[in-house]
C-alpha cells in the first residue's frame, strides 16, 4: 500500500505542475547535491540509532550492535504505517532475537516518538525567526518544550496536569491511557536522558532540514535556512497527523504548498518535494529493505529469549 500511495503522490505532483514543466525542473537539479543530502540523512539515522542503543541498554535489552542496527533500520519499513504504529514491531523483533521482553522495548519506541515530537517542536519554534514576530514565537515555543520536559521528568507536576485533564469533557476519558504511557516511560524520562534524547532528536531532524535547504537553494539561491527547516518540519508534522502511511500525500502536498506560497513556481516546488522525499523517506525504506534479509535469517535461527 505505501508503494502504491507513493506512485499516486508522484502522479499527483506531476499533474498539478504539468508533466513537461516538472520534467524540465527535475533536469535542472544538480545531482551532485545528492551526496551531501544523503549524507545528512545518514547523519540523522546515525544519531537516532545512538539514542536507540542508549535506551535499549537502559531497559536491559541485550542485542549485539549489528543486530540492534538491523532492527533499527527495519523499523524504517515498519514506520511507513498509519501514525508510525508499525514501529512497535521493533519490540517484537528485539524479543525474538533474544534481546529481552518486548514490553520493555515498547517503552523505548514510545520514548523515541515523544522526544522526536519535542525535537520537531523546537525546530518549528526556531524556524519562525524570519517571520513577523518570530523571535517571540520562537522563545515561547522553546519555553513550551522546556516546560514539557520538566513535566515529563517531574512526577508530581505530571500528576497535577493529569488531574486537570481529567476534568475536560473530551480528553478526560483518555487520561488513564496517558497515565499508563507515562508510567511505562518513567525509566527513560530521567532529566539527563530526556534532555539528551530531545537534543539528539532536534539535531537529527535539523540535519534533514539542512539537506532540504540545500535542495531548495538549487532553485532559490537566497533561500533562508531557518525558514527551510520550518517548512520541512511543519510538512513532516502534518504528514504524521494525517495518519497516512509515512505521511504520504499529506507531507508532500503541505511541503509543495508552502514552497509555492513563498514564491517558487509549482514545477520547482514539486521537484524539490520529490527530491527531498526520495532522499529521506524512500532512502530510509531502502536501508530497511537492505537490513530485512539479515533480520529474517536471524529470526530463523534458534535464540534464547529473555
Amino acid at each position: 500500500m505505501p508503494l502504491a500511495l507513493g506512485v499516486l503522490v508522484v502522479v499527483g505532483l506531476a499533474l498539478t505542475a504539468n508533466p513537461r514543466e516538472l520534467a524540465r525542473s527535475l533536469r535542472v537539479f544538480d545531482l551532485r547535491l545528492l551526496v551531501p543530502v544523503l549524507a545528512l540523512s545518514l547523519f540523522n539515522y546515525g544519531l537516532r540509532w545512538v539514542r536507540w542503543e542508549i535506551y535499549l541498554r537502559r531497559v536491559g535489552a541485550t542485542l549485539s550492535w549489528g543486530r540492534s542496527l538491523a532492527v533499527f533500520l527495519v523499523g524504517f519499513l515498519l514506520s511507513v504505517t498509519p501514525g508510525k504504529a508499525g514501529e512497535l514491531g521493533k519490540a517484537w523483533l528485539v524479543r525474538e532475537l533474544g534481546g529481552g521482553k518486548a514490553l520493555r522495548v515498547v517503552s523505548v519506541v514510545l520514548a523515541e516518538r515523544v522526544t522526536d515530537v519535542l525535537g520537531t517542536f523546537v525546530l518549528i519554534a526556531l524556524g519562525t525567526f524570519p517571520l513577523p514576530g518570530g523571535p517571540w514565537i520562537a522563545a515561547a515555543g522553546v519555553a513550551g518544550v522546556i516546560a514539557t520536559v520538566v513535566l515529563l521528568t517531574w512526577r508530581r507536576g505530571a500528576e497535577w496536569v493529569f488531574a486537570l485533564l481529567r476534568r475536560m469533557p473530551v480528553i478526560g476519558p483518555r487520561v488513564p491511557h496517558l497515565v499508563e504511557m507515562y508510567d511505562r516511560l518513567q525509566d527513560l524520562l530521567s532529566p539527563g536522558l530526556a534532555v539528551m534524547a530531545t537534543t539528539v532528536a532536534t539535531v537529527a531532524w535539523a540535519s534533514e532540514g539542512l539537506g532540504f535547504w540545500l535542495v531548495v537553494r538549487n532553485y532559490a539561491p537566497k533561500a533562508d535556512l531557518l525558514l527551510s527547516i520550518f517548512n520541512y518540519t511543519v510538512a513532516n508534522v502534518l504528514g504524521g497527523l494525517s495518519m497516512l502511511p509515512g505521511g504520504l500525500g499529506a507531507a508532500e502536498g503541505s511541503l509543495a504548498a508552502l514552497l509555492h506560497q513563498q514564491g517558487l513556481v509549482t514545477a520547482d516546488a514539486n521537484s524539490i518535494t520529490l527530491v527531498i522525499r526520495a532522499a529521506t523517506l524512500w532512502f530510509a525504506v531502502l536501508l530497511g529493505l537492505i537490513a530485512l534479509p539479515f533480520v529474517a535469517r536471524w529470526l530463523k535461527s534458534p535464540v534464547s529469549r529473555a
